[in-house]
C-alpha cells in the first residue's frame, strides 16, 4: 500500500513495501521527479539498503565461523514485512523488525525505522537502526533514490551534470563484472566540482566515491535553472549510477561498500561496516531538495 504526504509545493508517496519512496510530484509543474520503476529498465525507485550495500563475494559473508547468504543490497527492498507506524500530513514512519526469516540470513536482532518528513521543498529521509539484541551488531545502511531526467521536453541528457559543493580530486574503484570492487582505480575528478553526465559514464557500473570533500551534490542542466540537491552529511560514501541509456540517475548515500574481490568475507572486516553495541541506536539521514525554475 502507498501512503502520501504533501504541502502546497509537492506530493510525496512512499510504498509500505520496503519503505520505498516512489513519487515526488510537483504541484506547480506537474513533473514527477522520481523514477517510476519501469520493470523493462530497472524496477526500483528508491530502495532502502540494509544490512549490506552492493554485492557480497559469492553472495555470502561469514560471521562467527558460519556462512550466511544475503541478496545484493540486503533484504529491506521489496520486503512486505515493513509496516507503517506513524502518519501525519507532513511525516510518514515505517518499521522493519528482525524475525526468524531475517535471523536465518542475518544473525542480529534489530529495529529499523525509516521516516520521511516533507518541509517546503525539502524531503528528509531519517533512518534509525536499533540493536535489540545482547551482542554487538554489524551492518551497513544506504539510500538509492532514482531521479528522472531530462526534466523538460527538448532537453538532452548530455546537457546535464553533477555539481558538488566543493572542488574534488577523486578517483573511483573499478568494479568487476560480478559487482565487486577491484584494487584498480580510475581518475574521475581533478580540481573541479562538476561532473558531466556524458554518454558511457556508467558503462562499467556505478561510480563509487569514498573520499569526497563535499556532503552535497546537485543534478543540474545547462539549459534550465532548476536543480535537485541531495545532502548526505551523515554518510561517508556516495554512489552515482544509472542503467546505460536509461532516463534516470541514482544519487546514493552509503554507510558501507560492496566487497572487494580479495575479501575474506568476514562481516566484521567488511569495508565501511558499522559496529553497534547492544541497546544502542544509529541515526543517519539524507535530504532531497528540489528547486524548480
Amino acid at each position: 500500500m502507498k501512503y502520501s504526504i504533501e504541502n502546497d509545493l509537492f506530493k510525496v508517496e512512499v510504498d509500505e513495501c520496503g519503505a520505498e519512496l516512489c513519487s515526488i510530484l510537483s504541484k506547480k509543474s506537474g513533473h514527477e521527479y522520481i523514477w517510476q520503476a519501469d520493470e523493462k529498465v530497472w524496477k526500483g525507485s528508491a530502495p532502502v539498503l540494509f544490512p549490506v550495500i552492493g554485492a557480497l563475494k559469492s553472495g555470502s559473508y561469514i560471521f562467527n565461523e558460519k556462512s550466511y547468504e544475503l541478496p545484493k543490497h540486503g533484504f529491506v527492498r521489496n520486503s512486505n514485512k515493513v509496516r507503517l507506524i506513524n502518519r501525519t500530513r507532513s511525516r510518514l514512519s515505517f518499521i522493519l523488525s528482525s524475525d526468524e526469516e531475517t535471523l536465518d540470513m542475518y544473525p542480529f536482532k534489530f529495529d529499523l525505522k525509516v521516516s520521511f518528513f516533507l518541509f517546503e521543498s525539502r524531503l528528509q529521509i531519517f533512518h534509525e537502526v536499533a540493536n535489540t539484541g545482547d551482542d554487538d551488531m554489524y551492518f551497513s545502511l544506504g539510500g538509492h533514490p532514482a531521479f528522472n531526467y531530462p526534466w523538460k521536453e527538448g532537453e538532452n541528457k548530455d546537457d546535464y551534470y553533477l555539481e558538488f559543493e566543493r572542488k574534488e580530486n577523486n578517483s573511483i574503484f573499478v568494479i568487476s563484472e560480478n559487482g565487486l570492487l577491484t584494487k584498480d582505480e580510475l581518475p574521475m575528478m581533478e580540481e573541479t566540482n562538476k561532473l558531466p553526465l556524458k554518454k558511457g559514464l556508467f558503462d562499467n557500473d556505478a561510480l563509487i566515491f569514498t573520499e569526497l570533500n563535499s556532503s552535497e551534490v546537485s543534478i543540474k542542466s545547462k539549459s534550465s535553472k532548476g536543480k535537485i540537491s541531495v545532502n548526505f552529511d551523515d554518510f561517508p560514501f556516495l554512489g552515482v549510477w544509472s542503467k546505460p541509456n536509461a532516463d534516470f540517475l541514482c544519487i546514493e548515500p552509503w554507510d558501507g561498500l560492496p566487497d572487494f574481490e580479495d575479501s575474506d568475507q568476514e562481516l566484521t572486516k567488511k569495508p565501511g561496516i558499522i559496529k553497534l553495541g547492544p541497546g544502542s541506536i544509529h541515526y543517519a539521514s539524507y535530504t532531497i531538495q528540489i528547486f524548480e525554475a
